[in-house]
C-alpha cells in the first residue's frame, strides 16, 4: 500500500500487515492497541523534531520490524540529536501524562518499555543514533565512530545473550529474540 500526504510519500510492506496481523491473532493480553499507540506517539515525537529543525521527510516506510524514514536537507550534530531524542521525549511526556491520572496501564507500561529499549546505545536504535551524533561531533574520523560504536553495542548485547540463556530453560525466548533482533541492528548498521 502506498499514498502521499503532503510531500512524503509512505509505503507500507506487506510483511508490515502480517506482523501486526499477527501480533493482534497473539496478543491475549489485550496490549496491542495501547502498544501500536505507544509506537506511533515515538515516531511522532520523532517526526515533530524534525519538522521543528526544518528537516523534511520525502519517504516514509513501515516495515516488520520498523519504521524507515528518509530525509533530506542538512541538519547540524546538534540537531540531529534532537530529532533522534523526539521519540523518546515523547514517549516520556505520555508517561508523565498517563501514570498521575490512570496509573501503571498498559499505555503507561508500553511507553516505558519503548523509551528503555530505544535508549539502548545499539544499531539503529535512537540510543545508537545518539551514541553515533555525539562521538561523530567529538572525534573526527568516522571509522573510529563506528568502531566505538559496535564496540558499545557488543558491550550492552553481552549480557542481553547471558540472560537470554539464562531463561531458555524456563522456555521464555523473548529475550533470546529481542537479543537476536538487536545483534542484527547491530551488524547492520
Amino acid at each position: 500500500m502506498e499514498f502521499n500526504i503532503g510531500s512524503t510519500h509512505y509505503s507500507f510492506s506487506f510483511g508490515f500487515f502480517v506482523i501486526l496481523c499477527l501480533y493482534c491473532i497473539v496478543d491475549r493480553a489485550g496490549a496491542g492497541i495501547p502498544l501500536i499507540a505507544a509506537v506511533i506517539l515515538h515516531e511522532c515525537g520523532h517526526i515533530v523534531v524534525l519538522h521543528i529543525s526544518k528537516g523534511k521527510i520525502p519517504y516514509m516506510r513501515f516495515e516488520p520490524f520498523g519504521i524507515r524514514m528518509v530525509r533530506s536537507g542538512m541538519l547540524t550534530y546538534q540537531q540531529e540529536f534532537w530529532v533522534y531524542s523526539g521519540g523518546i521525549l515523547a514517549n516520556v511526556a505520555a508517561l508523565l501524562v498517563t501514570v498521575p491520572i490512570f496509573g501503571w496501564c498498559i499505555f503507561a507500561m508500553a511507553n516505558m518499555g519503548l523509551l528503555i529499549f530505544n535508549l539502548l546505545p545499539i544499531g539503529r536504535l535512537d540510543g545508537g543514533q545518539l551514541l553515533r551524533v555525539v562521538l561523530s561531533r567529538r572525534m573526527k574520523q568516522l571509522d573510529h565512530v563506528e568502531t566505538v560504536q559496535k564496540i558499545v553495542g557488543f558491550l550492552v548485547l553481552t549480557p542481553l545473550f547471558a540472560g537470554a540463556f539464562y531463561l531458555l530453560p524456563q522456555k521464555n525466548l523473548t529475550l533470546l529474540i529481542t537479543a537476536c533482533y538487536l545483534a542484527l541492528t547491530l551488524w547492520k548498521s
